[in-house]
């Protein structure tokens, strides 16, 4: 039976996708306030017994003039990967929901690895169509490839010898040299926003407002953190991290000045946050995106995988975005006119 998430079910439907394997922050009506551009509606799935075995969260966003909307499912269900029948089940929800919308498109990029290849293929079956196949680079709305590493259970120690020798000594060098880690709260966020514009500056690409960020510290609460690294008083770099549930820890934001990188803020940060996720008991730890192509030395991101990687861990590739399209007029026109504003 399918449930329509309300104000009398939202803590059931909250529970449900922090204990589920397949749930993430981006799943929550707390990251839909940050959001908040967006409408959110999420739907259940549940048994002859009342009990939850999926659910689907989906951001939407009215086109202007034009009636119609966007349907986003970010990081697909939350349920079984391989139980096609409650995906169905879902699904056919989620067309519901559409009518009711009218929903140009439904757009998803599920968080299942690119080896599963019976997902993408049941998703072809039911008509979806996938976009930028073979991306190697930043093209779609999430990342297709991302960087972690699995904690494993491991203390302390044990995770700082996964580490490459040098970066277990710049972990330990920074707060001799007088680097300060501190978990701040909004009264931070100008100084982070300063450092933020500087790296983006450096690296060439579009940052985000200062009321965004707080949103994430306000919406999130005791989910997220912002760490800030100081030296000599001052602060010289910053990130936020993301925690969900005992899934996952995930580096979401990072920033750090031009100056005084060779007392190692970066290293602490990262530390500190990993840190967090051993306490949490979360399982798996994320870097976030990276290129397709980061390992070679050519490739504008190499440096950013190069980084991640002394960390020891993996990369991890997702079977990429798929648009299910409803109203083929609208969606040709909505994307011609994207085209045209970019």
């Amino acid at each position: 039976m399918i449930v329509r998430v309300n104000s009398t079910n939202i803590d059931e439907y909250e529970d449900f996708i922090k204990k589920h394997p397949k749930g993430l922050f981006q799943h929550s009506s707390k990251w839909a306030k940050v959001k908040s551009a967006w409408k959110w509606e999420a739907i259940m799935l549940k048994n002859e017994n009342g009990k939850i075995i999926g659910s689907a969260a989906v951001l939407i966003r009215f086109v202007p003039v034009i009636k119609y909307s966007l349907f986003y499912v970010c990081r697909g269900f939350v349920a079984d990967e391989n139980d096609f029948e409650t995906f169905d089940s879902l699904f056919d929800g989620l067309l519901q929901l559409a009518k009711e919308y009218k929903a140009y498109c439904i757009k998803i990029d599920p968080e299942i690895v690119i080896q599963n290849n019976h997902y993408k293929k049941h998703l072809l079956n039911k008509g979806f169509k996938e976009l930028n196949a073979g991306c190697m680079d930043f093209e779609n709305v999430q990342p297709r490839f991302v960087y972690c590493f699995d904690y494993n259970h491991l203390s302390e120690e044990e995770l700082l010898l996964t580490f490459k020798a040098d970066y277990r000594n710049r972990i330990r060098k920074a707060p001799k040299k007088g680097v300060e880690v501190k978990i701040m709260g909004p009264e931070a966020l100008d100084d982070f926003v300063r450092i933020m514009h500087e790296t983006g500056e450096r690296d060439g690409f579009s940052t985000r407002p200062r009321v965004y960020f707080e949103q994430i510290l306000n919406c999130m609460g005791e989910d997220a953190r912002l760490y800030m690294a100081y030296y000599n008083g001052q602060a010289i770099a910053g990130t936020i991290a993301i925690k969900w549930g005992k899934n996952v820890m995930k580096y979401q934001y990072g920033a750090s000045s031009n100056a005084h990188r060779n007392v190692y803020p970066n290293y602490a940060l990262q530390w500190a946050m990993m840190q967090w996720g051993m306490e949490c008991g979360c399982e798996v730890y994320d870097f976030g995106g990276i290129s397709g192509d980061c390992q070679n030395p050519d490739n504008p991101h190499y440096g950013l995988w190069r980084f991640k990687h002394g960390f020891g861990g993996y990369m991890k590739e997702f079977i990429g975005e798929f648009d299910y399209i409803i109203n083929k007029p609208v969606y040709t026109l909505y994307n011609l006119a994207m085209k045209i504003k970019k």
